[in-house]
């Protein structure tokens, strides 16, 4: 087995070990970035669902056209 000092092995674990400034640095670059796609798939689901609702009220418009008894209402209506 090999040896290590004291002070060898604290440099060692030095080299490997994050330390809590380079930690906080990359969590801070990983919480930007998770905020940004936040914005964006808010922006997506915002878009999505405007584009949900047009075609909800088309479906509901032609459902309406398209149902016999609406038409013979209205065709009464305009005799």
């Amino acid at each position: 087995m090999m040896g290590f000092t004291a002070s060898e092995l604290r440099d060692d674990l030095r080299q490997e070990l994050v330390t809590r400034e380079l930690f906080g640095e990359r969590m801070k670059v990983i919480d930007e970035r998770f905020k940004s796609l936040e914005k964006e798939m808010n922006e997506r689901f915002t878009s999505l669902n405007f584009k949900l609702n047009i075609f909800i009220a088309i479906a509901l418009l032609a459902l309406t056209l398209g149902n016999p008894t609406f038409v013979a209402l209205v065709g009464g209506l305009f005799r």
